[in-house]
């Protein structure tokens, strides 16, 4: 599985099951992507019209169980970046339907399409482009797949209070709005037609990778910590 790099250094290697008990936080227990279930402290807060569970017994073993049968059936769920043995980053994402369906009034993501669940960087390492570096490794592996897009729920309220991602930096990144939501709108980021053209997987990840915006990094202007994390870089 190739590795994507980013401007200074930093590698995203593929997550596998045996990584789950190494990501940073309550990532190595949350199940809300996989199984609906609520976020651990201190991603407590609630998502009007998301139904959720209450979290299952050893929800690490849960979560490694879950991304081991993705690993098996789709490949590797996601990535992670390391410095110094440790996991400081890491992205959820698979084809949607692995995902757990949210309430009806939820819009649907596109059955072709790769879903990007969730993302979330070390607050010592954030403005520092990982959660770009994250995102173009979703949108890589779309390319190699020849899958058509990426799609990725987008917060407008957010806080990082819920594992959902910032909507405003989203669309700074390219993605436009599939299906709207007054809270957490589906966002798309088209693939497929721009890089059907290409002559091969290198011109067609350049090509979709000239669709996102260079901007100079930017603090985000709403609070929260991943939106700190994904600064233009």
């Amino acid at each position: 599985m190739p590795r994507t790099g980013d401007r200074v250094g930093r590698q995203a290697s593929p997550l596998t099951g045996a990584d789950v008990e190494r990501l940073p936080g309550s990532c190595a227990t949350c199940l809300f992507w996989e199984l609906g279930a609520c976020c651990p402290a201190p991603r407590t807060g609630m998502i009007p019209g998301w139904s959720r569970i209450e979290p299952p017994s050893e929800p690490g073993i849960r979560k490694q169980a879950w991304v081991s049968a993705r690993e098996q059936e789709w490949g590797p769920p996601g990535r992670i970046v390391e410095l110094d043995g440790e996991v400081i980053a890491y992205a959820l994402f698979g084809p949607a339907a692995a995902f757990r369906v949210r309430g009806p009034l939820v819009p649907r993501p596109d059955p072709d399409a790769l879903l990007l669940a969730t993302a979330w960087v070390r607050p010592t390492e954030r403005e520092a482009g990982i959660g770009r570096l994250l995102l173009r490794s979703a949108i890589r592996e779309a390319v190699r797949r020849d899958i058509d897009a990426v799609e990725v729920f987008g917060d407008r309220r957010f806080q990082e209070r819920a594992c959902l991602l910032p909507a405003f930096w989203l669309l700074r990144e390219g993605f436009e709005v599939r299906a709207e939501h007054p809270r957490t709108p589906l966002l798309r980021l088209e693939v497929r037609r721009t890089a059907r053209w290409a002559g091969s997987l290198e011109h067609a990840w350049e090509e979709v990778l000239g669709r996102i915006p260079h901007r100079a990094p930017v603090r985000a202007p709403v609070p929260g910590a991943l939106g700190r994390s994904v600064t233009r870089s």
